[in-house]
């Protein structure tokens, strides 16, 4: 291990919701195939929102708007994730745009889910907690 200094990252989770109110979720090797939201580290200089539409726009080939935030997470450590790393989770909700979805090589597999429904498959811990809050502020109607 290097001796540089190791610091938590910022990363920014997005829910995506449609029109039928159904959510977007893949498979991620990353997080041992379970089912999460679309998501990556902010960039220097990048604003949140501008991060959220980047990662989902990478990851899904969706464009989102009407973005709010729903909750805010720490993982540290988590046996879940490929590596060892500390993240700060900044959970956004944002409505897809289109409907045209390519998945880039982080995720294997989609499916827009209903939102309560969704919290009885294989979710990683953050995302289950990530839906529950959605689906308590109900910020998608």
């Amino acid at each position: 291990m290097s001796n540089e200094k190791q610091n938590p990252r910022v990363v920014v989770g997005v829910i995506i919701y449609n029109d039928s109110g159904q959510i977007f979720l893949a498979r991620s090797h990353k997080w041992q195939d379970k089912w999460i939201v679309p998501g990556g580290h902010l960039d220097w200089g990048e604003t949140l929102e501008e991060c959220a539409k980047r990662e989902v726009k990478e990851e899904t080939n969706l464009d989102v708007d009407n973005i709010q935030l729903i909750d805010v997470q720490e993982s540290i450590f988590s046996e879940e994730f490929h590596k060892k790393k500390h993240m700060v989770f900044l959970d956004f909700a944002a409505k897809a745009k289109n409907g045209e979805v390519m998945l880039n090589d982080e995720l294997q597999e989609y499916k827009w889910f209903n939102a309560q429904e969704a919290l009885d498959i294989d979710l990683n811990a953050s995302t289950r907690e990530f839906i529950e809050k959605f689906n308590e502020k109900d910020s998608h109607v």
